[in-house]
């Protein structure tokens, strides 16, 4: 019987979907409709050991492209506390704590894990990623959470120190982005990390007004600061950080996710090595039932493929992915074009650099001595009707 149920590190998962640490996982309603609508757990939004100011939510979307948040707000482990014991009037979805301890400083996430275990939480997420706000230093400086992805070693002390003194699993949440991510997972998974976080969220300039001097296109802000961007424009870049994370730690679960929008993009990060995939910016734009939908077609599409359970799909890319030195060049068979699907819109004849394609009409033929096979057209093709095999 096809399920989309697991188990990992103890906790049950009933669907592989997790809401991000984000906007969604900062109120207990929020948490209660994701549970309602058919997540398998939440990440709390990320809670600060220390915040040098409060934080302002400010956000902007392209629907399709990306979404980018410069600001937001945190919570204090105060705050954390009672949003876990509201939560768990209604509902016993697992809950994950994102947390930021203060730099290097193992203590204060020891102390701050311990408190969120206390509270209730089901797991930690060791929040490597962030790279807003900044966690202050005992030296009176700030350190980005993201600086913790920089250096194994250090990563890895905090991960071990934590894990030895808390009793419920610590996932760590990794930025790819400009870091060896094999090297951190490795280090990740021999420090005894319960999980990790895999994702690639890289700082990006805020969208700006051509027509009023390039002020800031958020909301009121007269200024901005860079900030993260997510959304569908960062999924291949975290799909490569999960299949790296998948190399590098077999043994550890991984949650992948970003710009994951539609069940194919959850089977893809899946069979990229993913256990679990988080979401966020789709089911803000689209709403939690947004949820429902893409199990029930998860499920639809196992049932069709012949895959009883998560592991059966998890991995499944990883055989394809060789080093670059390692690619075979061969030129294969030309392009074939289905003339009953092609429509003649002639996006395939644009490409510039392509001698082999010419509109007939409104049918594409190939000039098959000219093909290169390079596969761009099959890729353009909204009809589906150029194919290599």
């Amino acid at each position: 019987m096809n399920t989309l149920e697991q188990t990992i590190g103890g906790i049950c998962f009933k669907s592989p979907l997790v809401i991000g640490a984000g906007p969604l996982s900062d109120r207990a309603d929020l948490i209660r409709q994701a549970a309602d609508c058919g997540a398998g757990a939440v990440s709390i939004k990320q809670t600060a050991w220390s915040e040098p100011r409060p934080g302002v939510r400010k956000m902007y979307a392209r629907r399709g492209e990306y979404f980018f948040n410069p600001s937001d707000r945190r919570l204090n482990p105060r705050q954390t506390a009672e949003l876990i014991k509201q939560v768990r009037t209604t509902t016993d979805i697992p809950l994950f704590v994102n947390i930021l301890g203060e730099g290097t400083n193992a203590d204060t996430w020891i102390e701050l894990g311990q408190q969120m275990q206390e509270a209730g939480a089901n797991a930690l997420e060791l929040n490597f990623a962030c790279p807003n706000p900044p966690a202050k230093t005992a030296a009176g400086g700030y350190q980005y959470g993201a600086s913790m992805s920089q250096d194994p070693v250090m990563a890895a002390a905090i991960i071990s120190a934590v894990s030895k003194a808390v009793q419920i699993p610590v996932w760590v949440k990794f930025s790819g982005d400009g870091t060896d991510a094999k090297a951190l997972c490795k280090a990740a998974e021999e420090a005894g990390a319960g999980g990790i976080t895999a994702f690639c969220s890289p700082r990006g300039a805020f969208p700006i007004d051509i027509y009023r001097g390039g002020r800031p296109a958020l909301a009121d802000l007269k200024q901005c600061s860079f900030g993260g961007i997510n959304g569908a424009a960062i999924r291949p870049a975290s799909n490569r950080v999960v299949a790296e994370a998948a190399q590098a730690a077999p043994n550890t679960p991984i949650m992948g996710g970003g710009g994951i929008s539609t069940f194919e993009h959850m089977v893809e990060t899946i069979m990229y090595g993913a256990n679990l995939t988080f979401i966020f910016t789709q089911v803000m734009l689209e709403g939690f039932g947004v949820l429902a939908k893409l199990n029930e077609q998860l499920l639809r599409f196992m049932e069709q493929n012949g895959y009883e359970s998560i592991e059966d799909m998890r991995g499944k890319a990883l055989r394809y992915v060789v080093p670059n030195s390692a690619l075979d060049y061969a030129i294969g068979p030309p392009a074939k074009i289905n003339p009953e699907l092609c429509r003649g819109c002639g996006t395939c004849a644009k490409i510039a650099f392509c001698r082999a394609i010419e509109m007939q009409g409104r049918l594409a033929v190939i000039k098959e001595e000219n093909c290169e096979c390079c596969g761009l057209c099959a890729s353009l093709c909204p009809a589906k009707a150029i194919s290599f095999s």
